[in-house]
């Protein structure tokens, strides 16, 4: 199948088959702004208001470099989709699954773009636990891709493309060799109330002045995460794999908002929390166990 068709399917088979126009705003009496308006091919809906300097990267020039960087590294991008109303989108391709602690796990480079103007392109690995269906989204640090949005060449955006599809899939790699870590390292009591204690106190915020609101919420989001916490442990085995399973079963089942749960774990406040949990209980393993026999030598 040649590029053409290859894009042109992925985009139908995904729902991002239309493009993003982007129009001048006028006063409430018909003068000119240098603000323009994102909007929608399809459905005419608004998606953002953005600066004179603004370029779109349209889904089918995201998905025809994408197509190209993967398939050098055989790579096949099949799946993808959007959210918020397609002020995000993304494009996978999907990796083997692998099988950790007591789970299978599915594995994805991902894409992600936004019509929102909120950030750059970004890409990372995405992994899911079949059991559970909870998700854990890891960006890659943005670096050039700055350079891939507003680029003229259809060259350099591969070039870029290759480099950070080859990043992702080495991030990718340490991913699973950290959750692998995860699953052999037994957990004590000690080291769950301190991770969840730092957890808390990073990731967790409640927006609200009230001090009686703002007790009575955090209680109920700590009462939530532990009962999260203690079936994946049950299920997963007390393990540190257990403990990171519990705080992603949290955001994406407990937290996430039912409507947007893939905006909140991909690119909101469950992507930062799933992130401290993933950081902190690395930043433990490398201080506190032997590499060589994964146990915990304090």
């Amino acid at each position: 199948m040649n590029l053409y068709l290859k894009t042109f399917e992925l985009l139908q088979n995904t729902g991002l088959n239309w493009t993003v126009e982007r129009e001048p705003l006028l006063t409430a009496d018909g003068r000119p702004t240098e603000t323009f308006g994102l909007f929608r091919s399809d459905n005419r809906k608004w998606l953002s208001s953005v600066g004179p300097q603004y370029q779109v990267m349209q889904n089918h020039t995201l998905a025809e470099t994408v197509i190209k960087a993967a398939a050098t590294i055989n790579l096949d991008v099949d799946r993808g989709g959007s959210f918020d109303e397609g002020r995000k989108v993304y494009l996978q391709a999907a990796l083997p699954d692998k099988y950790i602690g007591n789970s299978w796990v599915k594995r994805n480079i991902t894409a992600l773009n936004s019509h929102d103007g909120s950030s750059a392109i970004a890409f990372g690995t995405t992994s899911t636990v079949v059991i559970c269906q909870n998700t854990f989204y890891k960006a890659l640090r943005s670096g050039e891709l700055q350079r891939f949005r507003h680029t003229a060449s259809a060259q350099d955006r591969l070039n870029v493309a290759l480099v950070r599809v080859q990043a992702a899939l080495k991030e990718e790699s340490a991913v699973m060799t950290n959750f692998d870590r995860m699953a052999a390292i037994d957990l004590r009591d000690e080291m769950a109330e301190g991770l969840i204690t730092r957890i808390l106190k990073r990731g967790m915020k409640v927006d609200t002045d009230n001090a009686d609101d703002l007790s009575a919420r955090k209680r109920n989001q700590v009462i939530a995460l532990d009962g999260a916490i203690t079936r994946e442990l049950k299920d997963e085995g007390r393990t540190l794999w257990g403990l990171f399973n519990g705080v992603t079963r949290y955001t994406n089942h407990i937290a996430a908002p039912a409507d947007r749960k893939l905006d909140y774990v991909m690119a909101g406040s469950g992507h930062a929390l799933n992130g401290v949990a993933y950081e902190e209980i690395m930043n433990w393993i490398d201080a506190n166990v032997d590499n060589r026999t994964l146990v915990p030598v304090k």
